[in-house]
């Protein structure tokens, strides 16, 4: 298992006013992607790049602008100001270290959730923050990873697939939030193998070093999960009940979908935990089992040579009065004598499955 580098977030920001925009996640710094789409139901178009000019959809128009790596603070500050996102959202955005949330604000949604991808070589989990603002007609995704979590929805976009194209912002912002909760089964699937590997592991080879140091490693992949996906249930049940203007009454049905998913994934976790905790009971059971099974071969061991230690001490007092000390034989007799002992003691032993 390969070692873990843990990140600490340094606190640059204390003494600062709320809302100014620092990155504290941990990501090399580099510049960010940027891809803009603009649909419709009869027509969508893709740009791998910001506009220099702001675009505004029409009334039958939905733009997404989609942001990949938030190392620059520049570009996300200014996306923030040309679409009238709130400072302190765009602070959030930037503050990798947030809880999933949902926050209202005056002109739009603010969403905060986790996407997580698992490395199963080092049985690593890498966590990503990314935030969404859903406008009027406008979405703002915001991922902290270079990578293009989202291209599969930008596919179905583009090629008019789904339904994303006849519906509004909301449904947008749903699909988004979506692939990212499905994205959980696929971790879970892995570490619900790896569960079942360590099991047969530990049945096989019994408890090891090995075994110990996964199980404390999964136990704290799943309290990682669980305290990033808690949170999730909450902000989307909020986001389901709020009933806020900028959500299609159509589309609750969908967010509805999510909110049980993630119920669940939350299911799911609460298994793989009791799991663990057996298996970490089975662990246990197996050292114990492995010494009690040494303390026995010892207490054999022991068993086997106190009669042959009291023959050999009542030889050694050197009495003068002790007949047998004088026989030409006596030596081997005695050896004789302890050794069909000792086989006679190990062949009880062994009939009785003591050894």
């Amino acid at each position: 298992m390969a070692a873990k580098k843990h990140h600490r977030h340094q606190i640059r920001k204390k003494g600062l006013p709320p809302g100014t925009l620092i990155y504290t996640g941990h990501r090399i710094k580099a510049p960010s992607d940027v891809i803009t789409v603009l649909y419709s139901v009869d027509h969508a178009e893709e740009q791998y790049s910001y506009p220099t000019r702001v675009v505004k959809p029409d009334a039958d128009q939905v733009l997404w602008v989609d942001i990949r790596n938030l190392t620059d603070s520049a570009l996300v500050e200014k996306i923030g100001q040309d679409f009238n996102v709130h400072p302190l959202a765009l602070e959030d955005v930037l503050d990798t270290s947030q809880r999933a949330k949902l926050e209202e604000y005056d002109n739009g949604l603010f969403f905060i959730l986790h996407a997580f991808k698992y490395q199963k070589e080092s049985l690593d989990l890498i966590t990503e923050q990314v935030s969404i603002f859903i406008g009027d007609k406008i979405v703002l995704s915001f991922q902290e990873d270079p990578d293009d979590t989202f291209a599969i929805i930008r596919k179905r976009i583009v090629e008019g697939m789904g339904r994303i194209r006849k519906k509004s912002a909301d449904y947008l912002a749903y699909a988004l939030a979506d692939i990212i909760v499905d994205g959980y089964y696929l971790v879970l699937d892995d570490l619900e193998t790896h569960l079942f590997d360590l099991e047969e592991q530990i049945h096989h080879e019994g408890a090891s070093q090995t075994c110990k140091e996964r199980i404390f490693h999964l136990k704290r992949l799943h309290n990682i999960i669980r305290t990033k996906i808690v949170p999730l249930r909450d902000a989307l049940s909020r986001l389901y009940r709020s009933g806020n203007p900028l959500l299609d009454d159509t589309n609750t049905v969908y967010l509805r979908d999510v909110l049980d998913h993630v119920s669940q994934i939350l299911d799911t976790l609460d298994s793989q935990r009791e799991m663990l905790s057996g298996l970490e009971s089975l662990f246990h059971a197996e050292a114990a089992n492995r010494l009690n099974h040494v303390m026995r071969l010892l207490t054999v061991i022991s068993t086997i040579f106190i009669p042959l230690s009291f023959i050999a001490s009542v030889y050694g007092m050197n009495f003068d009065n002790m007949p047998e000390l004088r026989t030409h034989y006596g030596y081997y007799i005695v050896l004789a004598v302890m050794g069909t002992l000792m086989i006679g003691m190990l062949s009880i032993f062994r009939w009785k499955r003591w050894i």
